[in-house]
């Protein structure tokens, strides 16, 4: 009889350590986010004017998304990714939360870090939110995260950290925080520097025997600083791209080259923790960049149609990369159509936590398509529903509809030029990524031998290119009559098939119209003046708990 009980009492004990050492086994997450980053500009995708190695070695040894899709503008995108959800359901689906708006992410979300804190995660954002300001409990270390360190408002100045929005009459205000507390000690130091380093900090200090890491490296570049000094570069970086003419384009590229640095800064700290063969990294842009207009850098989609703010695929479909020891598969370029909104279930899936199954996501569970290759579940896309902008963007099955644009069209070509300013590095270009701090991190991890020959067949493979056997049709002009693409054969929105697909155009007005049930109205709101930092000691602050208190 006692036999039996410490039998018993022993296979008690077993099961007790595989639960907790199953919990040690969940993955670390760590999602590096670039803002406004142009999906030309990365030599990954083929280009050789800006030369990015630490992103394409992790594109080359990981999966290469070539069909990622965002929302067109930096808040829907981020909230879409936080939530698993549309914006249309968040009322996020016109422009960006101006850092004056008395509104943001809908308190009443769960978003990611909550999912995955319930699984033991350690939670940790690093750079921007802009997700809401205007209470404190809006704010990331309200919301899931356990720590910020970074910005709360859409963008600031790369050097004194302060944010000025010329249009509204406020004043410049610091906006750099740590946690909830204002921010200085790293003054003066170049932000996208400063993220890559903080980011790195959290990493090396975070304590493996007390769960997973969840690190959201939520990058400010290379998006424009305030309007009066918008691109701003580290001298060396800027010595880096001397071949570009065009010196508006030369200080973009710097910026770009800074953050590539920032992906080698963080995969190294990884490196260095000893945590990669239990890490997925994944590097995404939130939108496409903006070529001219508001905020422009002259930052190139090409040869997509459209840029940053347009429901064009130069707007919403962008750079992303994913890597992990746990695929199977990998050293590929990935076609299957993927979503911002699919990273919230495919995560807490890979977390093991299950409460998001009973969300109403819109977003898809993709770790079997990422891991062993397995048929997608995603057939459509509905790029926004915008009833102030007066424009729909639709995909479904290979078609594209699109009814109605942006400011009066102004985005609806193809925009910039495609120079061929070759950098110095371009006859070296395998030796420069088989050199770079992500490469050497990464390699010893890769499932085949990769060379020149590898790197030069995948970069091929995900280039895009416009396809001169296209249909003839009539031109698309959206503010007139609705057009439509197909994409398989047409990526860059050139050939216009509305006439003779009328019942095709039918059909997926009537899916547009259900996704319409489920909208809310957006949100925006007009700019508070007691946002203004001249009334809030020359910061962006949570004014609206500052009035309160004041009030009390």
């Amino acid at each position: 009889m006692l036999k039996s009980v410490v039998i018993v009492a022993i296979l008690f004990l077993v099961d007790g350590l595989k639960c907790r050492n199953s919990g040690e086994l969940r993955p670390n997450i760590v999602v590096i986010m670039a803002d406004d980053l142009g999906s030309h500009d990365i030599s990954l995708r083929g280009s050789n004017q800006i030369m990015t190695p630490n992103i394409d070695a992790l594109g080359y040894q990981g999966v290469i998304l070539n069909r990622h899709y965002t929302s067109a503008m930096c808040s829907p995108t981020r909230g879409a990714f936080l939530t698993g959800k549309y914006p249309i359901k968040l009322g996020m689906q016109y422009f960006v939360i101006r850092p004056g708006e008395p509104r943001g992410l809908p308190l009443n979300e769960k978003i990611l870090p909550q999912y995955l804190k319930e699984a033991g995660y350690s939670t940790h954002i690093v750079g921007k939110w802009h997700q809401g300001i205007c209470q404190k409990n809006m704010t990331p270390t309200y919301r899931g995260f356990d720590s910020h360190v970074g910005f709360l408002g859409p963008f600031i100045d790369y050097y004194n950290y302060t944010l000025w929005i010329e249009s509204t009459g406020y004043a410049s205000g610091f906006d750099f925080r740590k946690n909830e507390d204002v921010y200085r000690n790293r003054v003066g130091e170049y932000a996208t520097d400063v993220i890559a380093d903080e980011a790195s900090k959290i990493i090396l200090e975070h304590d493996t025997s007390g769960g997973s890491l969840f690190l959201f490296v939520s990058q400010g570049a290379p998006h424009a600083a305030n309007a009066n000094d918008p691109l701003q570069t580290v001298p060396e970086d800027l010595e880096t791209v001397q071949h570009i003419r065009d010196p508006t384009r030369r200080s973009y590229a710097a910026m770009v080259k800074a953050l590539d640095r920032s992906v080698g800064t963080v995969v190294r700290a990884l490196k260095r923790k000893g945590i990669l063969d239990n890490t997925i990294i994944l590097f995404l842009s939130d939108n496409g960049g903006p070529t001219v207009g508001h905020h422009a850098t002259t930052a190139s989609n090409l040869p997509l149609r459209g840029q940053k703010d347009s429901p064009w695929e130069g707007g919403v479909r962008g750079t992303a990369v994913v890597w992990t020891p746990n695929l199977h598969i990998r050293h590929y370029v990935s076609n299957d159509v993927v979503h911002i909104t699919d990273w919230l279930p495919t995560f807490a899936h890979a977390a093991r936590v299950t409460g998001y199954k009973w969300e109403q996501l819109d977003g898809f569970n993709i770790w079997d398509t990422l891991q062993r290759g397995s048929k997608p579940l995603r057939r459509e896309v509905l790029h926004n529903i915008d009833p102030i902008s007066g424009y729909t963007s639709y995909y479904r099955d290979g078609w594209k509809y699109v009814n109605g644009s942006t400011l009066n069209g102004i985005y609806d070509t193809w925009l910039g030029n495609r120079t061929f300013e070759d950098a110095p590095e371009t006859p070296y270009y395998a030796k420069l990524v088989m050199h770079s701090e992500v490469w050497r991190a990464l390699h010893p991890f890769a499932r085949k031998s990769l060379g020149a020959f590898e790197i030069d067949v995948l970069r091929r493979e995900a280039s895009i290119s416009c396809h001169s056997q296209i249909p003839s049709s009539r031109e698309c002009n959206p503010l007139i009559s609705p057009c439509l693409f197909n994409l398989n054969a047409d990526p860059c929105e050139v050939s216009n098939l509305a006439d003779g697909n009328q019942g095709l155009i039918e059909s997926m007005r009537n899916s547009i119209k259900r996704y319409e049930l489920s909208s809310v109205p957006p949100s925006n709101v007009p700019n508070d003046p007691n946002a203004d930092p001249a009334v809030n000691g020359g910061l962006w602050t949570w004014w609206l708990d500052n009035q309160a208190t004041l009030k009390a």
